[in-house]
């Protein structure tokens, strides 16, 4: 994958905050997850070391500083290898007075402190990041400056939370992803689980021209002709490792750069749906509205008064214990 479509695909990269909550255990115990089927659990791991054992796999070890990422959805757990007790996430869970949730596995001894969040990330809103996982995606970052100090910093925070702490956290949380995929994408490319949608050579022609001029005129043909396929076999070859058709991705795009102009950029709503390939404002603000939940005025006016950007769908705080724990 040349550099130019990777700098193109991380560009429409969006991830949302579900939900916040931090993990300490205590040696000799592990915490058991359900996961949750619509969000993605990230683990950060800010002291201590231990194992992650997802389902009936063999249990593979992380240390601090790094991101534990089990398949999204899937039954795993945290801590010491041969603990001798477990506890679930229902059980271990309490709030505490500053709205943090803590889930507690023992005494409430740090042996390993790990900050939790449910993430659902994707680019272009299709193309959902992590989703071909079958075991734990583990990756230690402790040789990158920028999320050290964020580890620390979270680390800083969970030991004397005050006021805001749970959206600093979060915002760190978000950082850290966002730079974990840049430098997994670039390290290992393709042969990563977390890309694997993106090994195709013949497909990867298509979305580079779509992310290349995403208001051009592109069509089911004119995609597979870039590709060199007839227009049944790519349709359907499309749709089976990205998971939608070719036209549906290419309107995730356009709604993606549409966002970001209208937070980053003056220019009229009429002149955005025109640029990223709307000719009709009407049905742009319908399509908009059906993928951000709000029309692109009302989308702009918001991202203002919050002073940043609002992904869709977006929600730094919890919903309730299930957000966190996956359990109901």
């Amino acid at each position: 994958m040349s550099d130019h479509v990777l700098v193109k695909l991380l560009s429409t990269l969006t991830v949302r905050v579900h939900a916040f909550a931090f993990c300490e255990i205590q040696s000799g115990w592990r915490l058991r997850k359900q996961g949750i089927a619509d969000a993605l659990l990230v683990h950060y791991v800010l002291s201590g070391t231990g194992t992650i054992v997802v389902g009936d796999q063999e249990p593979v070890a992380f240390g601090p500083n790094s991101m534990v990422i089990p398949p999204r959805g899937v039954p795993h757990s945290l801590g010491f290898a041969g603990a001798m007790h477990t506890v679930t996430a229902r059980d271990a869970l309490r709030v505490l007075p500053d709205g943090l949730v803590a889930l507690t596995a023992g005494d409430g001894s740090r042996d390993i402190l790990v900050a939790c969040g449910a993430i659902s990330a994707s680019y272009a809103g299709a193309l959902g990041l992590f989703d071909r996982l079958q075991g734990a995606l583990i990756e230690d970052l402790s040789g990158n400056d920028r999320l050290r100090h964020a580890f620390a910093f979270m680390i800083e925070e969970l030991v004397q939370p005050g006021l805001g702490t749970q959206e600093v956290t979060s915002a760190l949380m978000r950082q850290c992803l966002a730079i974990l995929l840049r430098v997994h994408l670039k390290e290992r490319g393709t042969s990563s689980p977390i890309f694997a949608a993106l090994r195709d050579p013949r497909l990867m022609r298509a979305v580079a021209a779509v992310l290349d001029a995403p208001g051009a005129s592109h069509t089911v043909d004119s995609l597979a002709a870039l590709c060199g396929m007839s227009r049944s076999a790519f349709a359907e070859r499309f749709s089976a490792i990205f998971g939608e058709g070719p036209i549906e991705y290419l309107h995730r795009v356009r709604l993606r750069l549409a966002a970001q102009l209208l937070t980053t950029s003056p220019m009229p709503v009429k002149v955005i749906a025109a640029s990223v390939g709307y000719t009709s404002r009407s049905y742009f603000s319908h399509a908009f509205k059906a993928a951000y939940g709000v029309d692109p005025s009302a989308y702009r006016g918001r991202c203002a008064d919050a002073a940043k950007a609002i992904e869709p769908g977006s929600n730094a705080t919890f919903d309730s214990a299930q957000d966190v724990t996956g359990e109901d």
